[in-house]
This record gives C-alpha cells, sequence and structure tokens, in this order.
C-alpha cells in the first residue's frame, strides 16, 4: 500500500454530478430508501460512475494497480470504480470524486459495504500508509498498534493468502539479490586493479537499478519492495559504495 496523489476532478464529472444525484435522490424519495430501488432502476442510476472519462484519470492516478493490495488485474481480478464510503449507506457521494478508489475486485468484495465513517480504514489518497504500516517477512503490520493500520488490514484482507504468495515469490528473489551483491561487493574490495574495480562497480550499479524498478510506484507490491530495500544491508552498502566511488 503507497501514498496516491488523486488528480482534478474531470470537468464531464462537474458538469453531469448534480443531474445523476438528482436523479437517484429522487429515486430514494420514491422508494424511501436506497435499498428499495428495484434492482434493476438502481443500477442504471447509479452506473454513471463506472464511465470512462471517471476511469481512466482514476486508475492513473494509482498506475491501474488496486489502491489498497497495489495488485495488478491479472492477479486480483479488473480494476473497478470502488466507493470508499460505501453508496449503500451514503447515497449522496455516489458521484462525489473524492469518494472514488480504484480497486480490485477481490479487495472491493473483501472490504464489501464497511462503514468507513464509523469504523476507519486508510484511504491512501489522504494518509501516507507506510507512516503507519510496515512489513515484516510477508506480513503487514501496523506501527505501534496504530488502530487505523489495524482495521486497514483487517478489513481490505492485507494478509490474505492471495497477497502472502506473490510477496513470498518477491521476498524470495530479493534474498538473491541480496547474496549477489553482498558477494559482489566482496570481488570489488578484493580488485587489484583500477579496471576491475570499474568493471565490478559498473556491475553492481546495473544490478541495483535493475532491483530499484520493483520498487518504482508503477510496479505491482511496490511499497513491499521498497520496504525490503529501506532494510536490506547489502543494498544499503552497494548504494553507498556506488556513491563513494562516483567521479
Amino acid at each position: 500500500m503507497i501514498k496516491l496523489e488523486r488528480g482534478e476532478k474531470p470537468d464531464a464529472l462537474e458538469n453531469s454530478q448534480q443531474s445523476w444525484q438528482d436523479a437517484l435522490n429522487l429515486a430514494i424519495s420514491k422508494y424511501g430508501s436506497y435499498t428499495l430501488i428495484p434492482k434493476r432502476e438502481k443500477e442504471t442510476l447509479v452506473s454513471h460512475y463506472r464511465n470512462d472519462f471517471i476511469k481512466v484519470p482514476l486508475f492513473e492516478s494509482s498506475n491501474s494497480k488496486c489502491a489498497f493490495c497495489e495488485c495488478k488485474p491479472a492477479e486480483g481480478g479488473n480494476i473497478e470504480v470502488e466507493h470508499f464510503r460505501p453508496k449503500s449507506i451514503y447515497p449522496l457521494l455516489t458521484f462525489e470524486w473524492t469518494n472514488f478508489l480504484p480497486c480490485c475486485s477481490k479487495c472491493n468484495t473483501t472490504k464489501s459495504n464497511h462503514d468507513t465513517a464509523t469504523s476507519p480504514i486508510i484511504n491512501p489518497y489522504d494518509t501516507d500508509p507506510e507512516l503507519i504500516l510496515y512489513y515484516e517477512d510477508i506480513r503487514i503490520k501496523p506501527r505501534d498498534a496504530n488502530a487505523l493500520a489495524k482495521n486497514t488490514i483487517a478489513v481490505c484482507g492485507l494478509n490474505s493468502i492471495r497477497l502472502m504468495r506473490p510477496r513470498g515469490d518477491i521476498l524470495s528473489s530479493l534474498h538473491d539479490f541480496a547474496e549477489a551483491i553482498e558477494n559482489a561487493i566482496e570481488d570489488f574490495n578484493s580488485c587489484t586493479t583500477d579496471l576491475r574495480r570499474r568493471n565490478r562497480l559498473r556491475r553492481i550499479t546495473e544490478s541495483i537499478e535493475r532491483i530499484e524498478l520493483l520498487a518504482n510506484r508503477s510496479e505491482r507490491y511496490s511499497g513491499y519492495c521498497k520496504s525490503y530495500l529501506n532494510g536490506c544491508a547489502p543494498y544499503q552498502m552497494a548504494k553507498k559504495l556506488i556513491a563513494d566511488n562516483s567521479e
């Protein structure tokens, strides 16, 4: 889970939001509540938030990753427009730009109609998850028993088998990387000529650049990869080695 930056509200949404909401409000008044609106009629009334002029900029803001688990569509189902405050409880927020999140279908199903007003969870557009969440092995945990972080993990199922399996695969690769970098540093330190040292340093630099791609915001599970690298001693040693030998 990483911090996200929400783009500007689309002009098309600004122009249509009130008329969509008025139609929904009329139906709520007619039937007595949001939940009593007939299913087919309700679907027609609320379907506007799935328009491409909403989905495209929203999904771009997360690099087409789920705002909660950071998976990409092939792993968590299609990315959907999720209502942070459930529209079934807060129908007046059905078309509110700041209430939309990009979410995989599995996280969306897990979160369901959880009331985030009475039982708050992290909204990554408003709160930096790295400040209150951390990774230990392949599990995500709350910092200092933070209640908001703890609730988010539980409500969104962030330690489900679905997510721990890919983290385990990534962890295995990162451990191999750390061992290889450690050996490369030892090799560098044992070089007896400047030419060999330059060649070894170049290879170390290239390896660091490749592994840092995994922590790029656009990559799946980038928060997990970034957390690992921040605590990886060989990686930090390699970064210092590169800095100390830069021209």
